[in-house]
């Protein structure tokens, strides 16, 4: 699992990034064994961020994510959000505990 946070430039952007990039981005990464469990916004914070919780199938996230990195599903995901309006990107590699009910 990966929790990946997204700080945007501006409201416009997250806007734009949440009601038109991520609902197309979550259908598409479905078919490269990349599941999105959760897209969330931060609306007390200063800045303007999107976090998301990212799971893959199989033992090699790497490679799921650089197979849809050089698709073209990837092209087209990106086609119409400028991708510059992304300031920057945190990912942390989670590990889940034995209980956790995402495994």
């Amino acid at each position: 699992m990966e929790l990946r946070t997204y700080t945007l430039a501006d409201a416009d952007a997250l806007h734009s990034y949440v009601s038109e990039f991520w609902p197309r981005h979550i259908r598409t990464l479905r078919k490269y064994g990349i599941t999105v469990h959760g897209v969330w916004t931060e609306p007390a914070a200063e800045e303007t961020r999107v976090v998301a919780l990212v799971g893959y199938s199989g033992s090699d996230p790497r490679s799921l994510a650089e197979s849809y990195g050089t698709s073209d599903d990837f092209v087209d995901d990106h086609r119409e959000f400028d991708a510059s309006l992304i300031i920057a990107t945190r990912i942390q590699t989670l590990e889940p505990i034995a209980s956790s009910p995402l495994r």
